[in-house]
């Protein structure tokens, strides 16, 4: 949402705008400018903060404002803004002692990145400005990103530089800065719905509610539609409250083409969405990992190639804002005691992508691995693979001038689909009932195909072997002592030799950490 460069000695000037950002003597914050975004900047005797945020649905229109106020207004104004149901970074400055904070909002929309000195502190949502020296590694994130375990933390995988996660606050002076997460999020449990109230309908209007939060304009929306429940309870929702808008989707090869563009046309024609697709075999994930990035990324879409071509489809069209089903798959968990124990013989194939994850480390980095984690954020009111899911793709949204929007990752949404008796909940019933509504019954039965990239990477993978290989001659995570050099080209070979998802998706996830780690080592 924005970047800052500060010495800190400069929070002795007052706050004001100069050429589009905020400076401070020779120091700036410059907000990042988007129709979706407004700037507050609001000051006192010796104090000020400035808020960039998503703009609410009701917004005047106005992208940035400055008001003087007396202490009491400012201290009315700044808990208003605490209370933004929407995103937004916050920072605050005091000139006595030159001291500052930084808040996040909760919903992680475009996360920002931040490394702090004894006299300077630089921000972004771009790490690319933040990497601009070699970096050491950190071993124990890189081992548990090569096993598969997601890690929403403000720890990342340079040392140095640290996410401010959702509703975290940095207190920073001069020769000190201090980290602190929020409150653990409201555990959940199965409660009976209050009575009355039918759930289907309680779901429509909170969807539809996170869908319209924000200002719109039909003509400058783009929806990515995958054909999945998930994506197509979003293009429900925005018709409804919009009317038709243009989709945009990826179309794969293989034996979930034919289904999958099926069910694309069935939704698309149903709801008149304006709809666009490209081939993913004319846009192949980049497996050249020695090919310099021209961004340097902790984390990256994989698919980021096919996605980017859909972007700039939609940036072509005039569009701004992106609209998407990341959160759906965290919608309907189940319980501890709602889940049925694997039998013999069948060990679940997360289980099974570990297993081939783990033969590629060395002894030192299975038992970092396997340490039990103190670093955690906590628990947020929108899940953590979902923020971890926004976090890869938004700076690359955000440099192909689209704001992203992720109605199902709303926290009420969440709260209430979460708090579901299990009949709602299980094999996604109430999210069915909400499409076959909107669609019918004929597009999403339970035994439908679903849309997967499964068999994309083990495909890619085999084609690009060789080069592969060739690439791998030099590791750098093998250089760090976290993975043995021949097990990893053991397991290109198994990939080559079955085309099977797990040890794809396993040699995929080290690719992309081998990728990062080359850019910032």
């Amino acid at each position: 949402m924005l970047k800052a460069d500060i010495a800190l000695p400069d929070l002795s000037h007052q706050a004001q705008w100069r050429d589009g950002s905020i400076a401070l003597g020779d120091s700036r914050i410059t907000p990042h400018a988007h129709p979706s975004l407004e700037v507050l900047l609001v000051r006192t005797e010796g104090q000020w903060f400035v808020m960039v945020r998503e703009r609410a649905a009701a917004s005047p229109g106005a992208t940035a404002a400055t008001r003087d106020v007396d202490t009491g207004e400012f201290q009315r104004l700044y808990r208003q803004c605490l209370l933004w149901h929407l995103d937004y970074v916050m920072i605050e400055g005091a000139q006595a002692g030159c001291r500052m904070k930084v808040r996040a909002g909760v919903l992680g929309s475009v996360p920002v990145y931040y490394r702090a000195t004894e006299d300077r502190i630089r921000i972004s949502w771009d790490v690319t400005d933040l990497a601009t020296e070699p970096l050491a590694i950190d071993a124990e994130i890189a081992s548990h990103r090569l096993v598969m375990n997601p890690v929403y933390s403000a720890r990342q995988l340079c040392v140095g530089i640290q996410l401010l996660t959702e509703r975290a606050c940095l207190d920073v002076q001069p020769g000190r800065a201090n980290y602190r997460y929020p409150a653990t999020a409201e555990e959940t449990s199965p409660t009976p719905l209050p009575e009355g109230r039918d759930a289907l309908v309680m779901f429509a209007e909170l969807i539809e509610r996170a869908v319209s939060a924000r200002p719109m304009v039909a003509n400058r929306i783009s929806l990515e539609l995958s054909g999945g429940m998930d994506s197509g309870s979003v293009a429900c929702a925005l018709a409804k409250c919009l009317g038709p808008v243009a989709s945009k989707g990826i179309l794969l090869d293989g034996d979930v083409r034919h289904p999958q563009i099926e069910r694309r046309n069935q939704i698309t024609s149903r709801l008149g969405l304006i709809d666009q697709t490209v081939e993913m075999s004319a846009f192949p994930p980049d497996l050249d990992i020695q090919q310099p990035a021209q961004t340097k990324n902790l984390s990256r879409e994989y698919y980021l190639e096919a996605c980017s071509a859909l972007w700039r489809k939609a940036r072509a069209q005039g569009h701004d804002m992106l609209f998407t089903g990341i959160g759906g798959d965290e919608l309907f968990p189940s319980y501890l005691d709602e889940v049925r124990k694997p039998g013999p013989g069948e060990p679940g194939r997360a289980h099974e992508v570990r297993h081939y994850a783990e033969q590629l480390l060395t002894r030192h980095a299975r038992s970092a691995a396997q340490s039990l984690r103190n670093f955690d954020a906590p628990a947020s009111p929108v899940p953590s693979t979902a923020l971890l899911a926004v976090a890869c793709r938004a700076p690359d949204l955000v440099r192909h001038g689209l704001w992203p929007v992720n109605p199902l990752s709303d926290p009420s949404l969440a709260a209430f689909c979460h708090r579901l008796p299990r009949e709602h909940r299980q094999g996604r019933e109430l999210i069915r009932q909400y499409l076959h509504k909107h669609l019918g019954n004929d597009v999403f039965p339970r035994d439908y195909t679903k849309e997967t990239f499964t068999g994309v990477m083990a495909a890619s993978i085999s084609r690009h072997a060789s080069s592969i290989a060739g690439q791998l001659r030099d590791c750098a995570l093998a250089d760090l002592g976290l993975v043995d050099q021949p097990a990893v080209l053991a397991l290109l070979e198994t990939v080559v030799a079955t085309r099977a998802s797990a040890p794809a998706t396993a040699l995929v996830s080290f690719l992309w950490l081998e990728r990062s780690v080359r850019q910032f080592h």
